[in-house]
């Protein structure tokens, strides 16, 4: 054949692509001889050490939150998920709770808060807490708790006045006392409220004389109720115990932590009388206001925990009085009116409006839209017009 330029070229292209697919052939022959062995390839790192993979490693890897970030070789933490978001909430503090509880009816208490009944048993269980003048420069307090069912003991229980009951309608709320004004009995009957007295009637058997107080103080400050007690009160009368269906909570929620918009207030001083005049103290570590009264902390004597609440509302209504020998006061709580909200150390004006007695109050800011409060418990003073002058947002306790 001629040894050409052209021939000896396309020789060279021949043995080459020869040579390829023979090495090819080869390199197919090991790898396929190595998988039928069963041997797992090693794999060599940089320091000539070899080490044989694991074949659980993949497992665990899913069952681990950590994962490997393909690019750099380092471990991430997965972020937590987020929290699910509550379906059902605690019409008094804004909580998430059970279905259950978000329709029952919470019981509202008639606490006596005289120094000389003092301590009280079982009242840091409430979730709301009004409080006001009943007579004689003193303050009667109506705790409300929405589980009732967590309470002990409680006490020492006083009697009812009538705008009490409309503080406890706010919340459609159960009512216990023991005894009470003639204007308050004559409107717990007139308006068919759901009350359980301690003093009138077959509920009081379900009260009774707690023997600590009755060797420490005047027999007046010594009814007290059981968890079992208020049971069976609400059972022997047959009593609803689910809010209403068309029942509006006065309080609407926040969904995050807000401080309003408004000046310091670091500690709040609200006169009632010259008798009582308690102040809170704002605590940055819990954002919690603290309560003190009578120059000492508010206390639960049956835990020694110091009553404290996130927010703090001073509504301003007209009172009029002395009606009687007895130093009893009139309160007014329907119509509109003016106050403060106060919370996480600042406080901003705010307005009120009640249609009825019975109906729940409504807040609103001073634009008139509607106020919405922080998660968790509530202290609401109820003082008359004259008093605002008094109150002191930073007071030097």
């Amino acid at each position: 054949m001629p040894d050409t330029p052209n021939f000896r070229k396309n020789h060279i292209i021949i043995a080459a692509v020869l040579a390829v697919l023979a090495i090819t052939a080869v390199v197919v022959a090991v790898l396929v001889s190595g998988n039928n062995s069963g041997d797992i390839p090693a794999f060599v790192d940089k320091t000539g050490e070899s080490s044989t993979q694991d074949t659980t490693a993949a497992d665990t890897t899913a069952a681990d939150t950590t994962g490997t970030n393909e690019t750099t070789g380092t471990q991430e933490t997965q972020p937590p998920a987020p929290p699910e978001t509550p379906k059902f909430f605690n019409p008094l503090t804004g909580e998430g709770c059970s279905e259950e509880l978000s329709k029952m009816r919470p019981a509202a208490f008639m606490i006596n808060n005289i120094k000389e009944a003092l301590p009280q048993q079982g009242i840091s269980g409430l979730d709301v807490l009004y409080e006001c003048l009943a007579e004689g420069g003193i303050t009667r307090l109506l705790m409300l708790t929405q589980d009732y069912t967590k309470l002990e003991v409680l006490g020492s229980i006083r009697s009812s006045r009538d705008y009490y009951l409309d503080f406890a309608q706010n919340h459609d709320a159960l009512y216990f006392h023991a005894g009470g004004s003639e204007k308050a009995y004559s409107e717990i009957a007139l308006r068919k409220i759901d009350n359980f007295d301690g003093v009138k009637g077959v509920t009081s058997n379900f009260y009774y004389r707690d023997s600590w107080r009755l060797a420490n103080m005047s027999k007046e400050h010594t009814l007290v109720i059981s968890v079992d007690g208020i049971k069976k009160c609400i059972n022997y009368k047959g009593a609803r115990t689910q809010l209403k269906e068309d029942f509006r909570s006065p309080f609407s929620f926040n969904k995050e932590v807000k401080a309003p918009e408004g000046n310091d207030a670091k500690c709040v001083y609200i006169p009632f009388s010259t008798y009582q005049k308690p102040y809170l103290k704002y605590d940055s570590t819990t954002n919690t206001y603290k309560r003190w009264q009578y120059g000492e902390p508010h206390v639960d004597m049956t835990n020694n925990k110091q009553l404290e609440f996130t927010n703090i509302l001073v509504l301003f209504c007209h009172h009029s009085g002395v009606l009687d020998e007895k130093g009893r006061i009139e309160v007014t709580t329907t119509g509109t009116g003016e106050g403060y909200y106060i919370s996480n150390g600042k406080y901003v004006p705010i307005k009120y409006s009640k249609n009825t007695v019975d109906s729940p109050l409504k807040l609103f800011n001073a634009d008139n839209t509607p106020l919405e409060i922080n998660v968790g418990k509530t202290y609401i003073a109820i003082v008359g017009n004259s008093t605002k002058s008094q109150i002191n947002m930073n007071y030097n306790a």
